[in-house]
């Protein structure tokens, strides 16, 4: 395994275990002191910080100072610090490795893939009021996980082992960004984000020869491709192709790969490689695998079964720049700057972006205002309502929420749900997967613009468009649709949908109790209408469900390799 990392934190006892997963997946020894052993791929790098830290992955200067310490930089990196007490083990914000961990023996053990470790754990038992949970706060990730036992240190997080003891510190939240905000005019905003991007992006290159990009023809990838050709970067990129002309997007990406000299590989992919029932091929702690991207993901194995390639994409851009179909802008800007031209323009503005009438969005900030703020949303369609948690579980970032502006509280909860994606699609495992939008610096800088600024002139990501407006095609920066995978889904939804009702109502999740039984044979009962997307509520169970099955099919429902020695 090429990224695979595993330690060992407080024991020995575990070593001789810890050693022969190593050997099996062709992990290297990078660390071996004492109360710490660590083992990592070939193709993750390792140095030693000044701070005597032991650091795997990339670190950038957030000051351009050298990085003594994990600390004075960002990127995709594990820290481990050792003392003559401790272990220390810091994630960087945003974009650092995952990390899980779990009591073993007298220690700890920790892993960035389940597969390293599955036949040590034995771990025996489901998390059930997790994954009640799951089911109706989709998208939000928090330490826990699905296996009993079994946490994750979250980026922007530090895990601090003494003795048999663990104790976990937030290094980093979005709250001081948000704090700060940047009332500069947006083509002055435009010309930061622009600069922040750039200098982030000549970081992210500057050790990778070979890149390539995934370019849906969409805005976010498309930055990311101008900024490649900026930093003059060896890559190439591709496409995906469905059969629906809703997801074509062909047009747009031939004309951003051809402004931007670049190779442009075009792949086809029908519902017919889409498998919403078969147990996912990857094992996970929590549920991972989007049936509905299967087959996005056999296309892109079946071209690049073997790679060193690093994989860039356009993943977060709507969620840092603040792709919000809501009248937040509006309330934001009645709270700063009150009654005043500013505010009324900020309505024209989000009228003209969700095709309304300022009096439409007058009265639906009215209403926004007289209901309140509201929480993470909860979802309990198909499911039993009084077996799934009425709230949602707690998560590093919930202090400070309740004092930010209505619009910045939903960029916040933006950037959440898609940090829960990041490490999810199967094609990406294993690979050197780079998300540039979410580098630390542009994030937090997109953090303190306001969001009003985001919607100025009634266009969706107003200080991105303006920022790369030179860079890029004008029918691919100033577009305002966006392709759609809704006629693949639906196709697959149609073809599958009687193995989809033995999934559900003989699985797992409806022994529970927490399915409503009788709600979905009666959808699965009737044909679709136009605009009935209900389906799609369907597929995130039929996903928890075939999660808990691949799990009960591992090794990790066994006794543990030292169990079984007895």
């Amino acid at each position: 395994m090429k990224r695979g990392i595993l330690a060992l934190v407080g024991t020995t006892s575990g070593g001789l275990a810890l050693a022969a997963a190593a050997e099996r997946h062709a992990l290297r020894c990078v660390q071996n002191a004492g109360a710490l052993t660590v083992y990592a791929g070939a193709g993750i790098a390792d140095q030693v910080m000044e701070s005597g830290a032991l650091l795997l992955g990339d670190i950038y200067s957030l000051s351009g100072a050298t990085c003594h310490a994990p600390g004075d930089g960002w990127g995709s990196y594990l820290a481990f610090t050792v003392d003559d007490a401790s272990v220390e083990i810091a994630r960087a914000a945003l974009t650092g490795m995952p990390i899980y961990w779990t009591r073993f023996e007298d220690g700890f053990l920790l892993w960035n893939d389940l597969e390293l470790v599955a036949p040590m754990l034995g771990i025996g038992s489901f998390d059930w009021q997790f994954i009640a949970g799951t089911l109706a706060y989709a998208n939000l990730r928090t330490e826990r996980t699905g296996l009993e036992g079994v946490s994750e240190l979250l980026p922007g997080s530090c895990a601090k082992f003494l003795a048999e003891e663990s104790a976990v510190q937030t290094l980093w939240t979005p709250w001081k960004a948000v704090s700060q905000p940047d009332l500069r005019p947006v083509a002055e905003l435009a010309l930061d984000l622009e600069r922040r991007f750039l200098g982030c992006l000549r970081g992210w290159c500057g050790n990778r020869s070979d890149i390539l990009l995934e370019l849906s023809g969409g805005l976010d990838s498309s930055i990311v491709a101008a900024g490649l050709s900026s930093a003059q970067a060896n890559f190439s990129a591709v496409t995906f192709v469905s059969s629906g002309a809703d997801g074509d997007e062909r047009p747009y990406a031939r004309a951003v790969a051809a402004h931007c000299g670049a190779e442009l590989l075009e792949m086809p992919h029908a519902d017919t490689g889409i498998d919403l029932v078969s147990l996912p091929p990857v094992l996970h702690a929590r549920p991972s695998a989007y049936g509905v991207l299967g087959g996005i993901d056999d296309a892109f194995e079946s071209a690049f079964p073997v790679s060193d390639a690093a994989i860039f994409g356009g993943i977060g851009g709507d969620n840092i720049f603040d792709f919000d179909t809501s009248v937040a802008p509006i309330l934001d800007a009645f709270r700063h700057f009150g009654p005043r031209r500013p505010a009324f323009e900020t309505m024209r503005d989000v009228a003209r972006a969700g095709d309304a009438t300022v009096w439409q969005a007058a009265r639906l900030a009215y209403r926004a205002v007289r209901d309140g703020p509201s929480g993470w949303r909860r979802e309990t369609g198909f499911c039993v309502a009084d077996q799934v948690p009425a709230s949602p579980p707690a998560h590093p970032w919930d202090a400070g929420e309740e004092d930010a502006p209505r619009g910045k509280r939903n960029h916040v909860r933006a950037l959440r749900r898609i940090l829960d994606f990041v490490d999810r699609p199967r094609r990406w495992r294993d690979r050197d997967v780079v998300a540039p939008l979410l580098s630390q610096p542009v994030v937090e800088f997109c953090l303190t613009v306001p969001s009003w600024a985001w919607v100025r002139g009634g266009r969706d990501r107003a200080v991105a468009r303006a920022a790369f407006a030179s860079r890029l095609p004008p029918e691919v920066v100033w577009r305002r649709g966006k392709g759609r995978l809704d006629s693949l889904c639906t196709a697959s939804y149609l073809r599958q949908r009687g193995a989809l009702a033995d999934l559900l109502l003989g699985g797992r999740l409806a022994e529970r109790g927490l399915l409503d039984k009788p709600a979905i044979e009666t959808y699965l009962a009737h044909d679709l209408v136009e605009g009935d997307f209900a389906y799609f509520r369907l597929l995130e169970i039929a996903d928890v469900e075939r999660w808990v099955r691949s799990v009960e099919a591992s090794p990790l429902m066994g006794p543990s390799s030292r169990q079984r020695r007895y």
